[in-house]
């Protein structure tokens, strides 16, 4: 008889869980890497069903609703669903009816907080509210749900995966005084300091591990900061400065230095700093990420700063109070960096090119060749080698020895699967220009999106 009440009491439970009323709310304390701690509220006609239930309505949250960040002063981030998709449940009914049954998958991805003795029971007309902490295994329940193919693995999403370089941000490196003067034509600027920074900073170095670590999980290939500096070094300075014969020049920063020699398709910046509070026995870490585009400066996706939850001094580790701050955001800041990528994959990815003549090349970009001028010649090489002939205007000066042509789509890759930057694209038209006209020329490049081309001497 015992058996048989026990039997119908969790039928009972499954049939209320099953109608998924709950709530999830963020928790205070940390959980170790891959995992979220969160406290969930469920609503049943017994306090103890409710206890029972609570980690399958966890699990069933972070896959399908996710949570807000908190309102009552812990400032702890909230987080996305892992599927967005609202039909996804539906579309795999049985999966999910096996995988959230007593006993089911499910609760190999939940563990709960002091037993799972409820934080809290409201009686709300004649049921009950019951909030209980639990532990959800996310990085481990996502890899479960890509296995079995109701998630797409990220190294699977349409395109070619962007290959990804973390930096501090320039506000970091200006706070800590990690910069450089560079001579930018005249103009004094204050870059940051890379080099000096890595010497002189070890939680610059683990803070970079640890979004290093994060985005290898995701299958984004890494470029790392300090074997490219060490690459750097072995050009010379002067190639920090091109000038032609008839005084034009491309000027490179040393961020547009780097960003050639790493050919990273993507800048992560980071950016953190900390404070402390009653008297300094407990500390806040303020954080906040981008990623930049690294041949446009545009700006692909971001975390915006977010004040963790105070911690012991003592106690505070850095990459722990990191991963806090960025637990619920970033998926969404990978999905978002991504889709951008996937974008370029299939529209192309925009450079600008700016074509010269020496003052020794007669008649410039309006000399006559087989009834064209050069400059429509160039125009038609552009038309024939950019992504559905995509580019801006052409804008030529009356002079005729200088155009400039923007937004210029340019493919990831060339026909033998190899990256393409601004530099590598424009190659061909130099040789063309060489092979078919017996015009010489200089190709140059500012970073990876920009190049410069100066006909008639090499």
């Amino acid at each position: 008889m015992a058996a048989s009440l026990c039997a119908q009491t969790q039928r009972k439970a499954d049939t209320q869980t099953a109608q998924w009323r709950y709530e999830l709310q963020a928790a205070v304390g940390q959980a170790v890497e891959g995992a979220t701690l969160v406290r969930v509220w469920t609503y049943s006609t017994k306090p103890n069903i409710a206890e029972g239930q609570a980690g399958k309505n966890a699990v069933h949250g972070i896959i399908f609703k996710g949570f807000p960040a908190s309102n009552d002063g812990t400032r702890i981030v909230g987080r996305d669903p892992l599927i967005n998709d609202p039909d996804t449940e539906q579309k795999y009914q049985d999966y999910f009816t096996e995988f959230f049954k007593t006993g089911g998958a499910y609760q190999r991805y939940v563990s709960y907080i002091g037993n799972g003795v409820p934080d809290q029971i409201l009686k709300v007309g004649k049921e009950y509210k019951v909030a209980v902490t639990v532990v959800v295994l996310i990085d481990q329940l996502r890899k479960r749900l890509e296995e079995d193919g109701i998630l797409k693995p990220m190294d699977q999403i349409q395109g070619k995966m962007p290959t990804i370089m973390v930096v501090p941000a320039a506000a970091w490196c200006h706070r800590n005084g990690f910069t450089q003067t560079f001579d930018n034509q005249g103009v004094t600027e204050e870059v940051p300091d890379y080099n000096k920074a890595l010497l002189s900073s070890t939680d610059l170095t683990v803070a970079i591990n640890t979004i290093n670590a994060r985005m290898t999980k995701r299958g984004f290939p890494i470029k790392d900061l300090e074997a490219a500096l060490k690459t750097l070094k072995s050009e010379s300075a002067e190639d920090a400065m091109i000038t032609s014969k008839s005084g034009d020049a491309i000027a490179e920063t040393p961020i547009d230095i780097l960003r050639r020699t790493a050919k990273a398709d993507i800048w992560i910046e980071i950016d953190w700093y900390t404070t402390q509070e009653k008297g300094g026995s407990v500390t806040r870490l303020t954080y906040s990420m981008r990623a930049i585009d690294a041949y446009t400066d545009f700006v692909v996706a971001g975390v915006p700063p977010t004040t963790g939850q105070a911690v012991y001094t003592s106690s505070f580790q850095l990459p722990i109070m990191m991963e806090s701050a960025i637990q619920g955001q970033f998926d969404p800041f990978c999905n978002t960096m991504q889709d951008y990528f996937t974008k370029l994959a299939q529209q192309g990815r925009p450079i600008k090119m700016r074509i010269l003549s020496w003052d020794s090349f007669e008649d410039g970009l309006m000399t006559e060749l087989d009834g064209d001028e050069l400059h429509e010649i160039i125009t038609d090489w552009v038309a024939d080698n950019t992504v559905n002939s995509k580019f801006g205007a052409v804008d030529l000066s009356p002079s005729g020895n200088r155009m400039t042509i923007e937004q210029v789509h340019i493919p990831l890759t060339n026909e033998k699967g190899r990256d393409l930057d601004a530099r590598a694209w424009a190659r061909p038209l130099q040789k063309m220009l060489r092979n078919k006209y017996n015009i010489d020329s200089n190709l140059s490049a500012k970073g990876l999106g920009q190049i410069q081309l100066i006909i008639g001497d090499k």
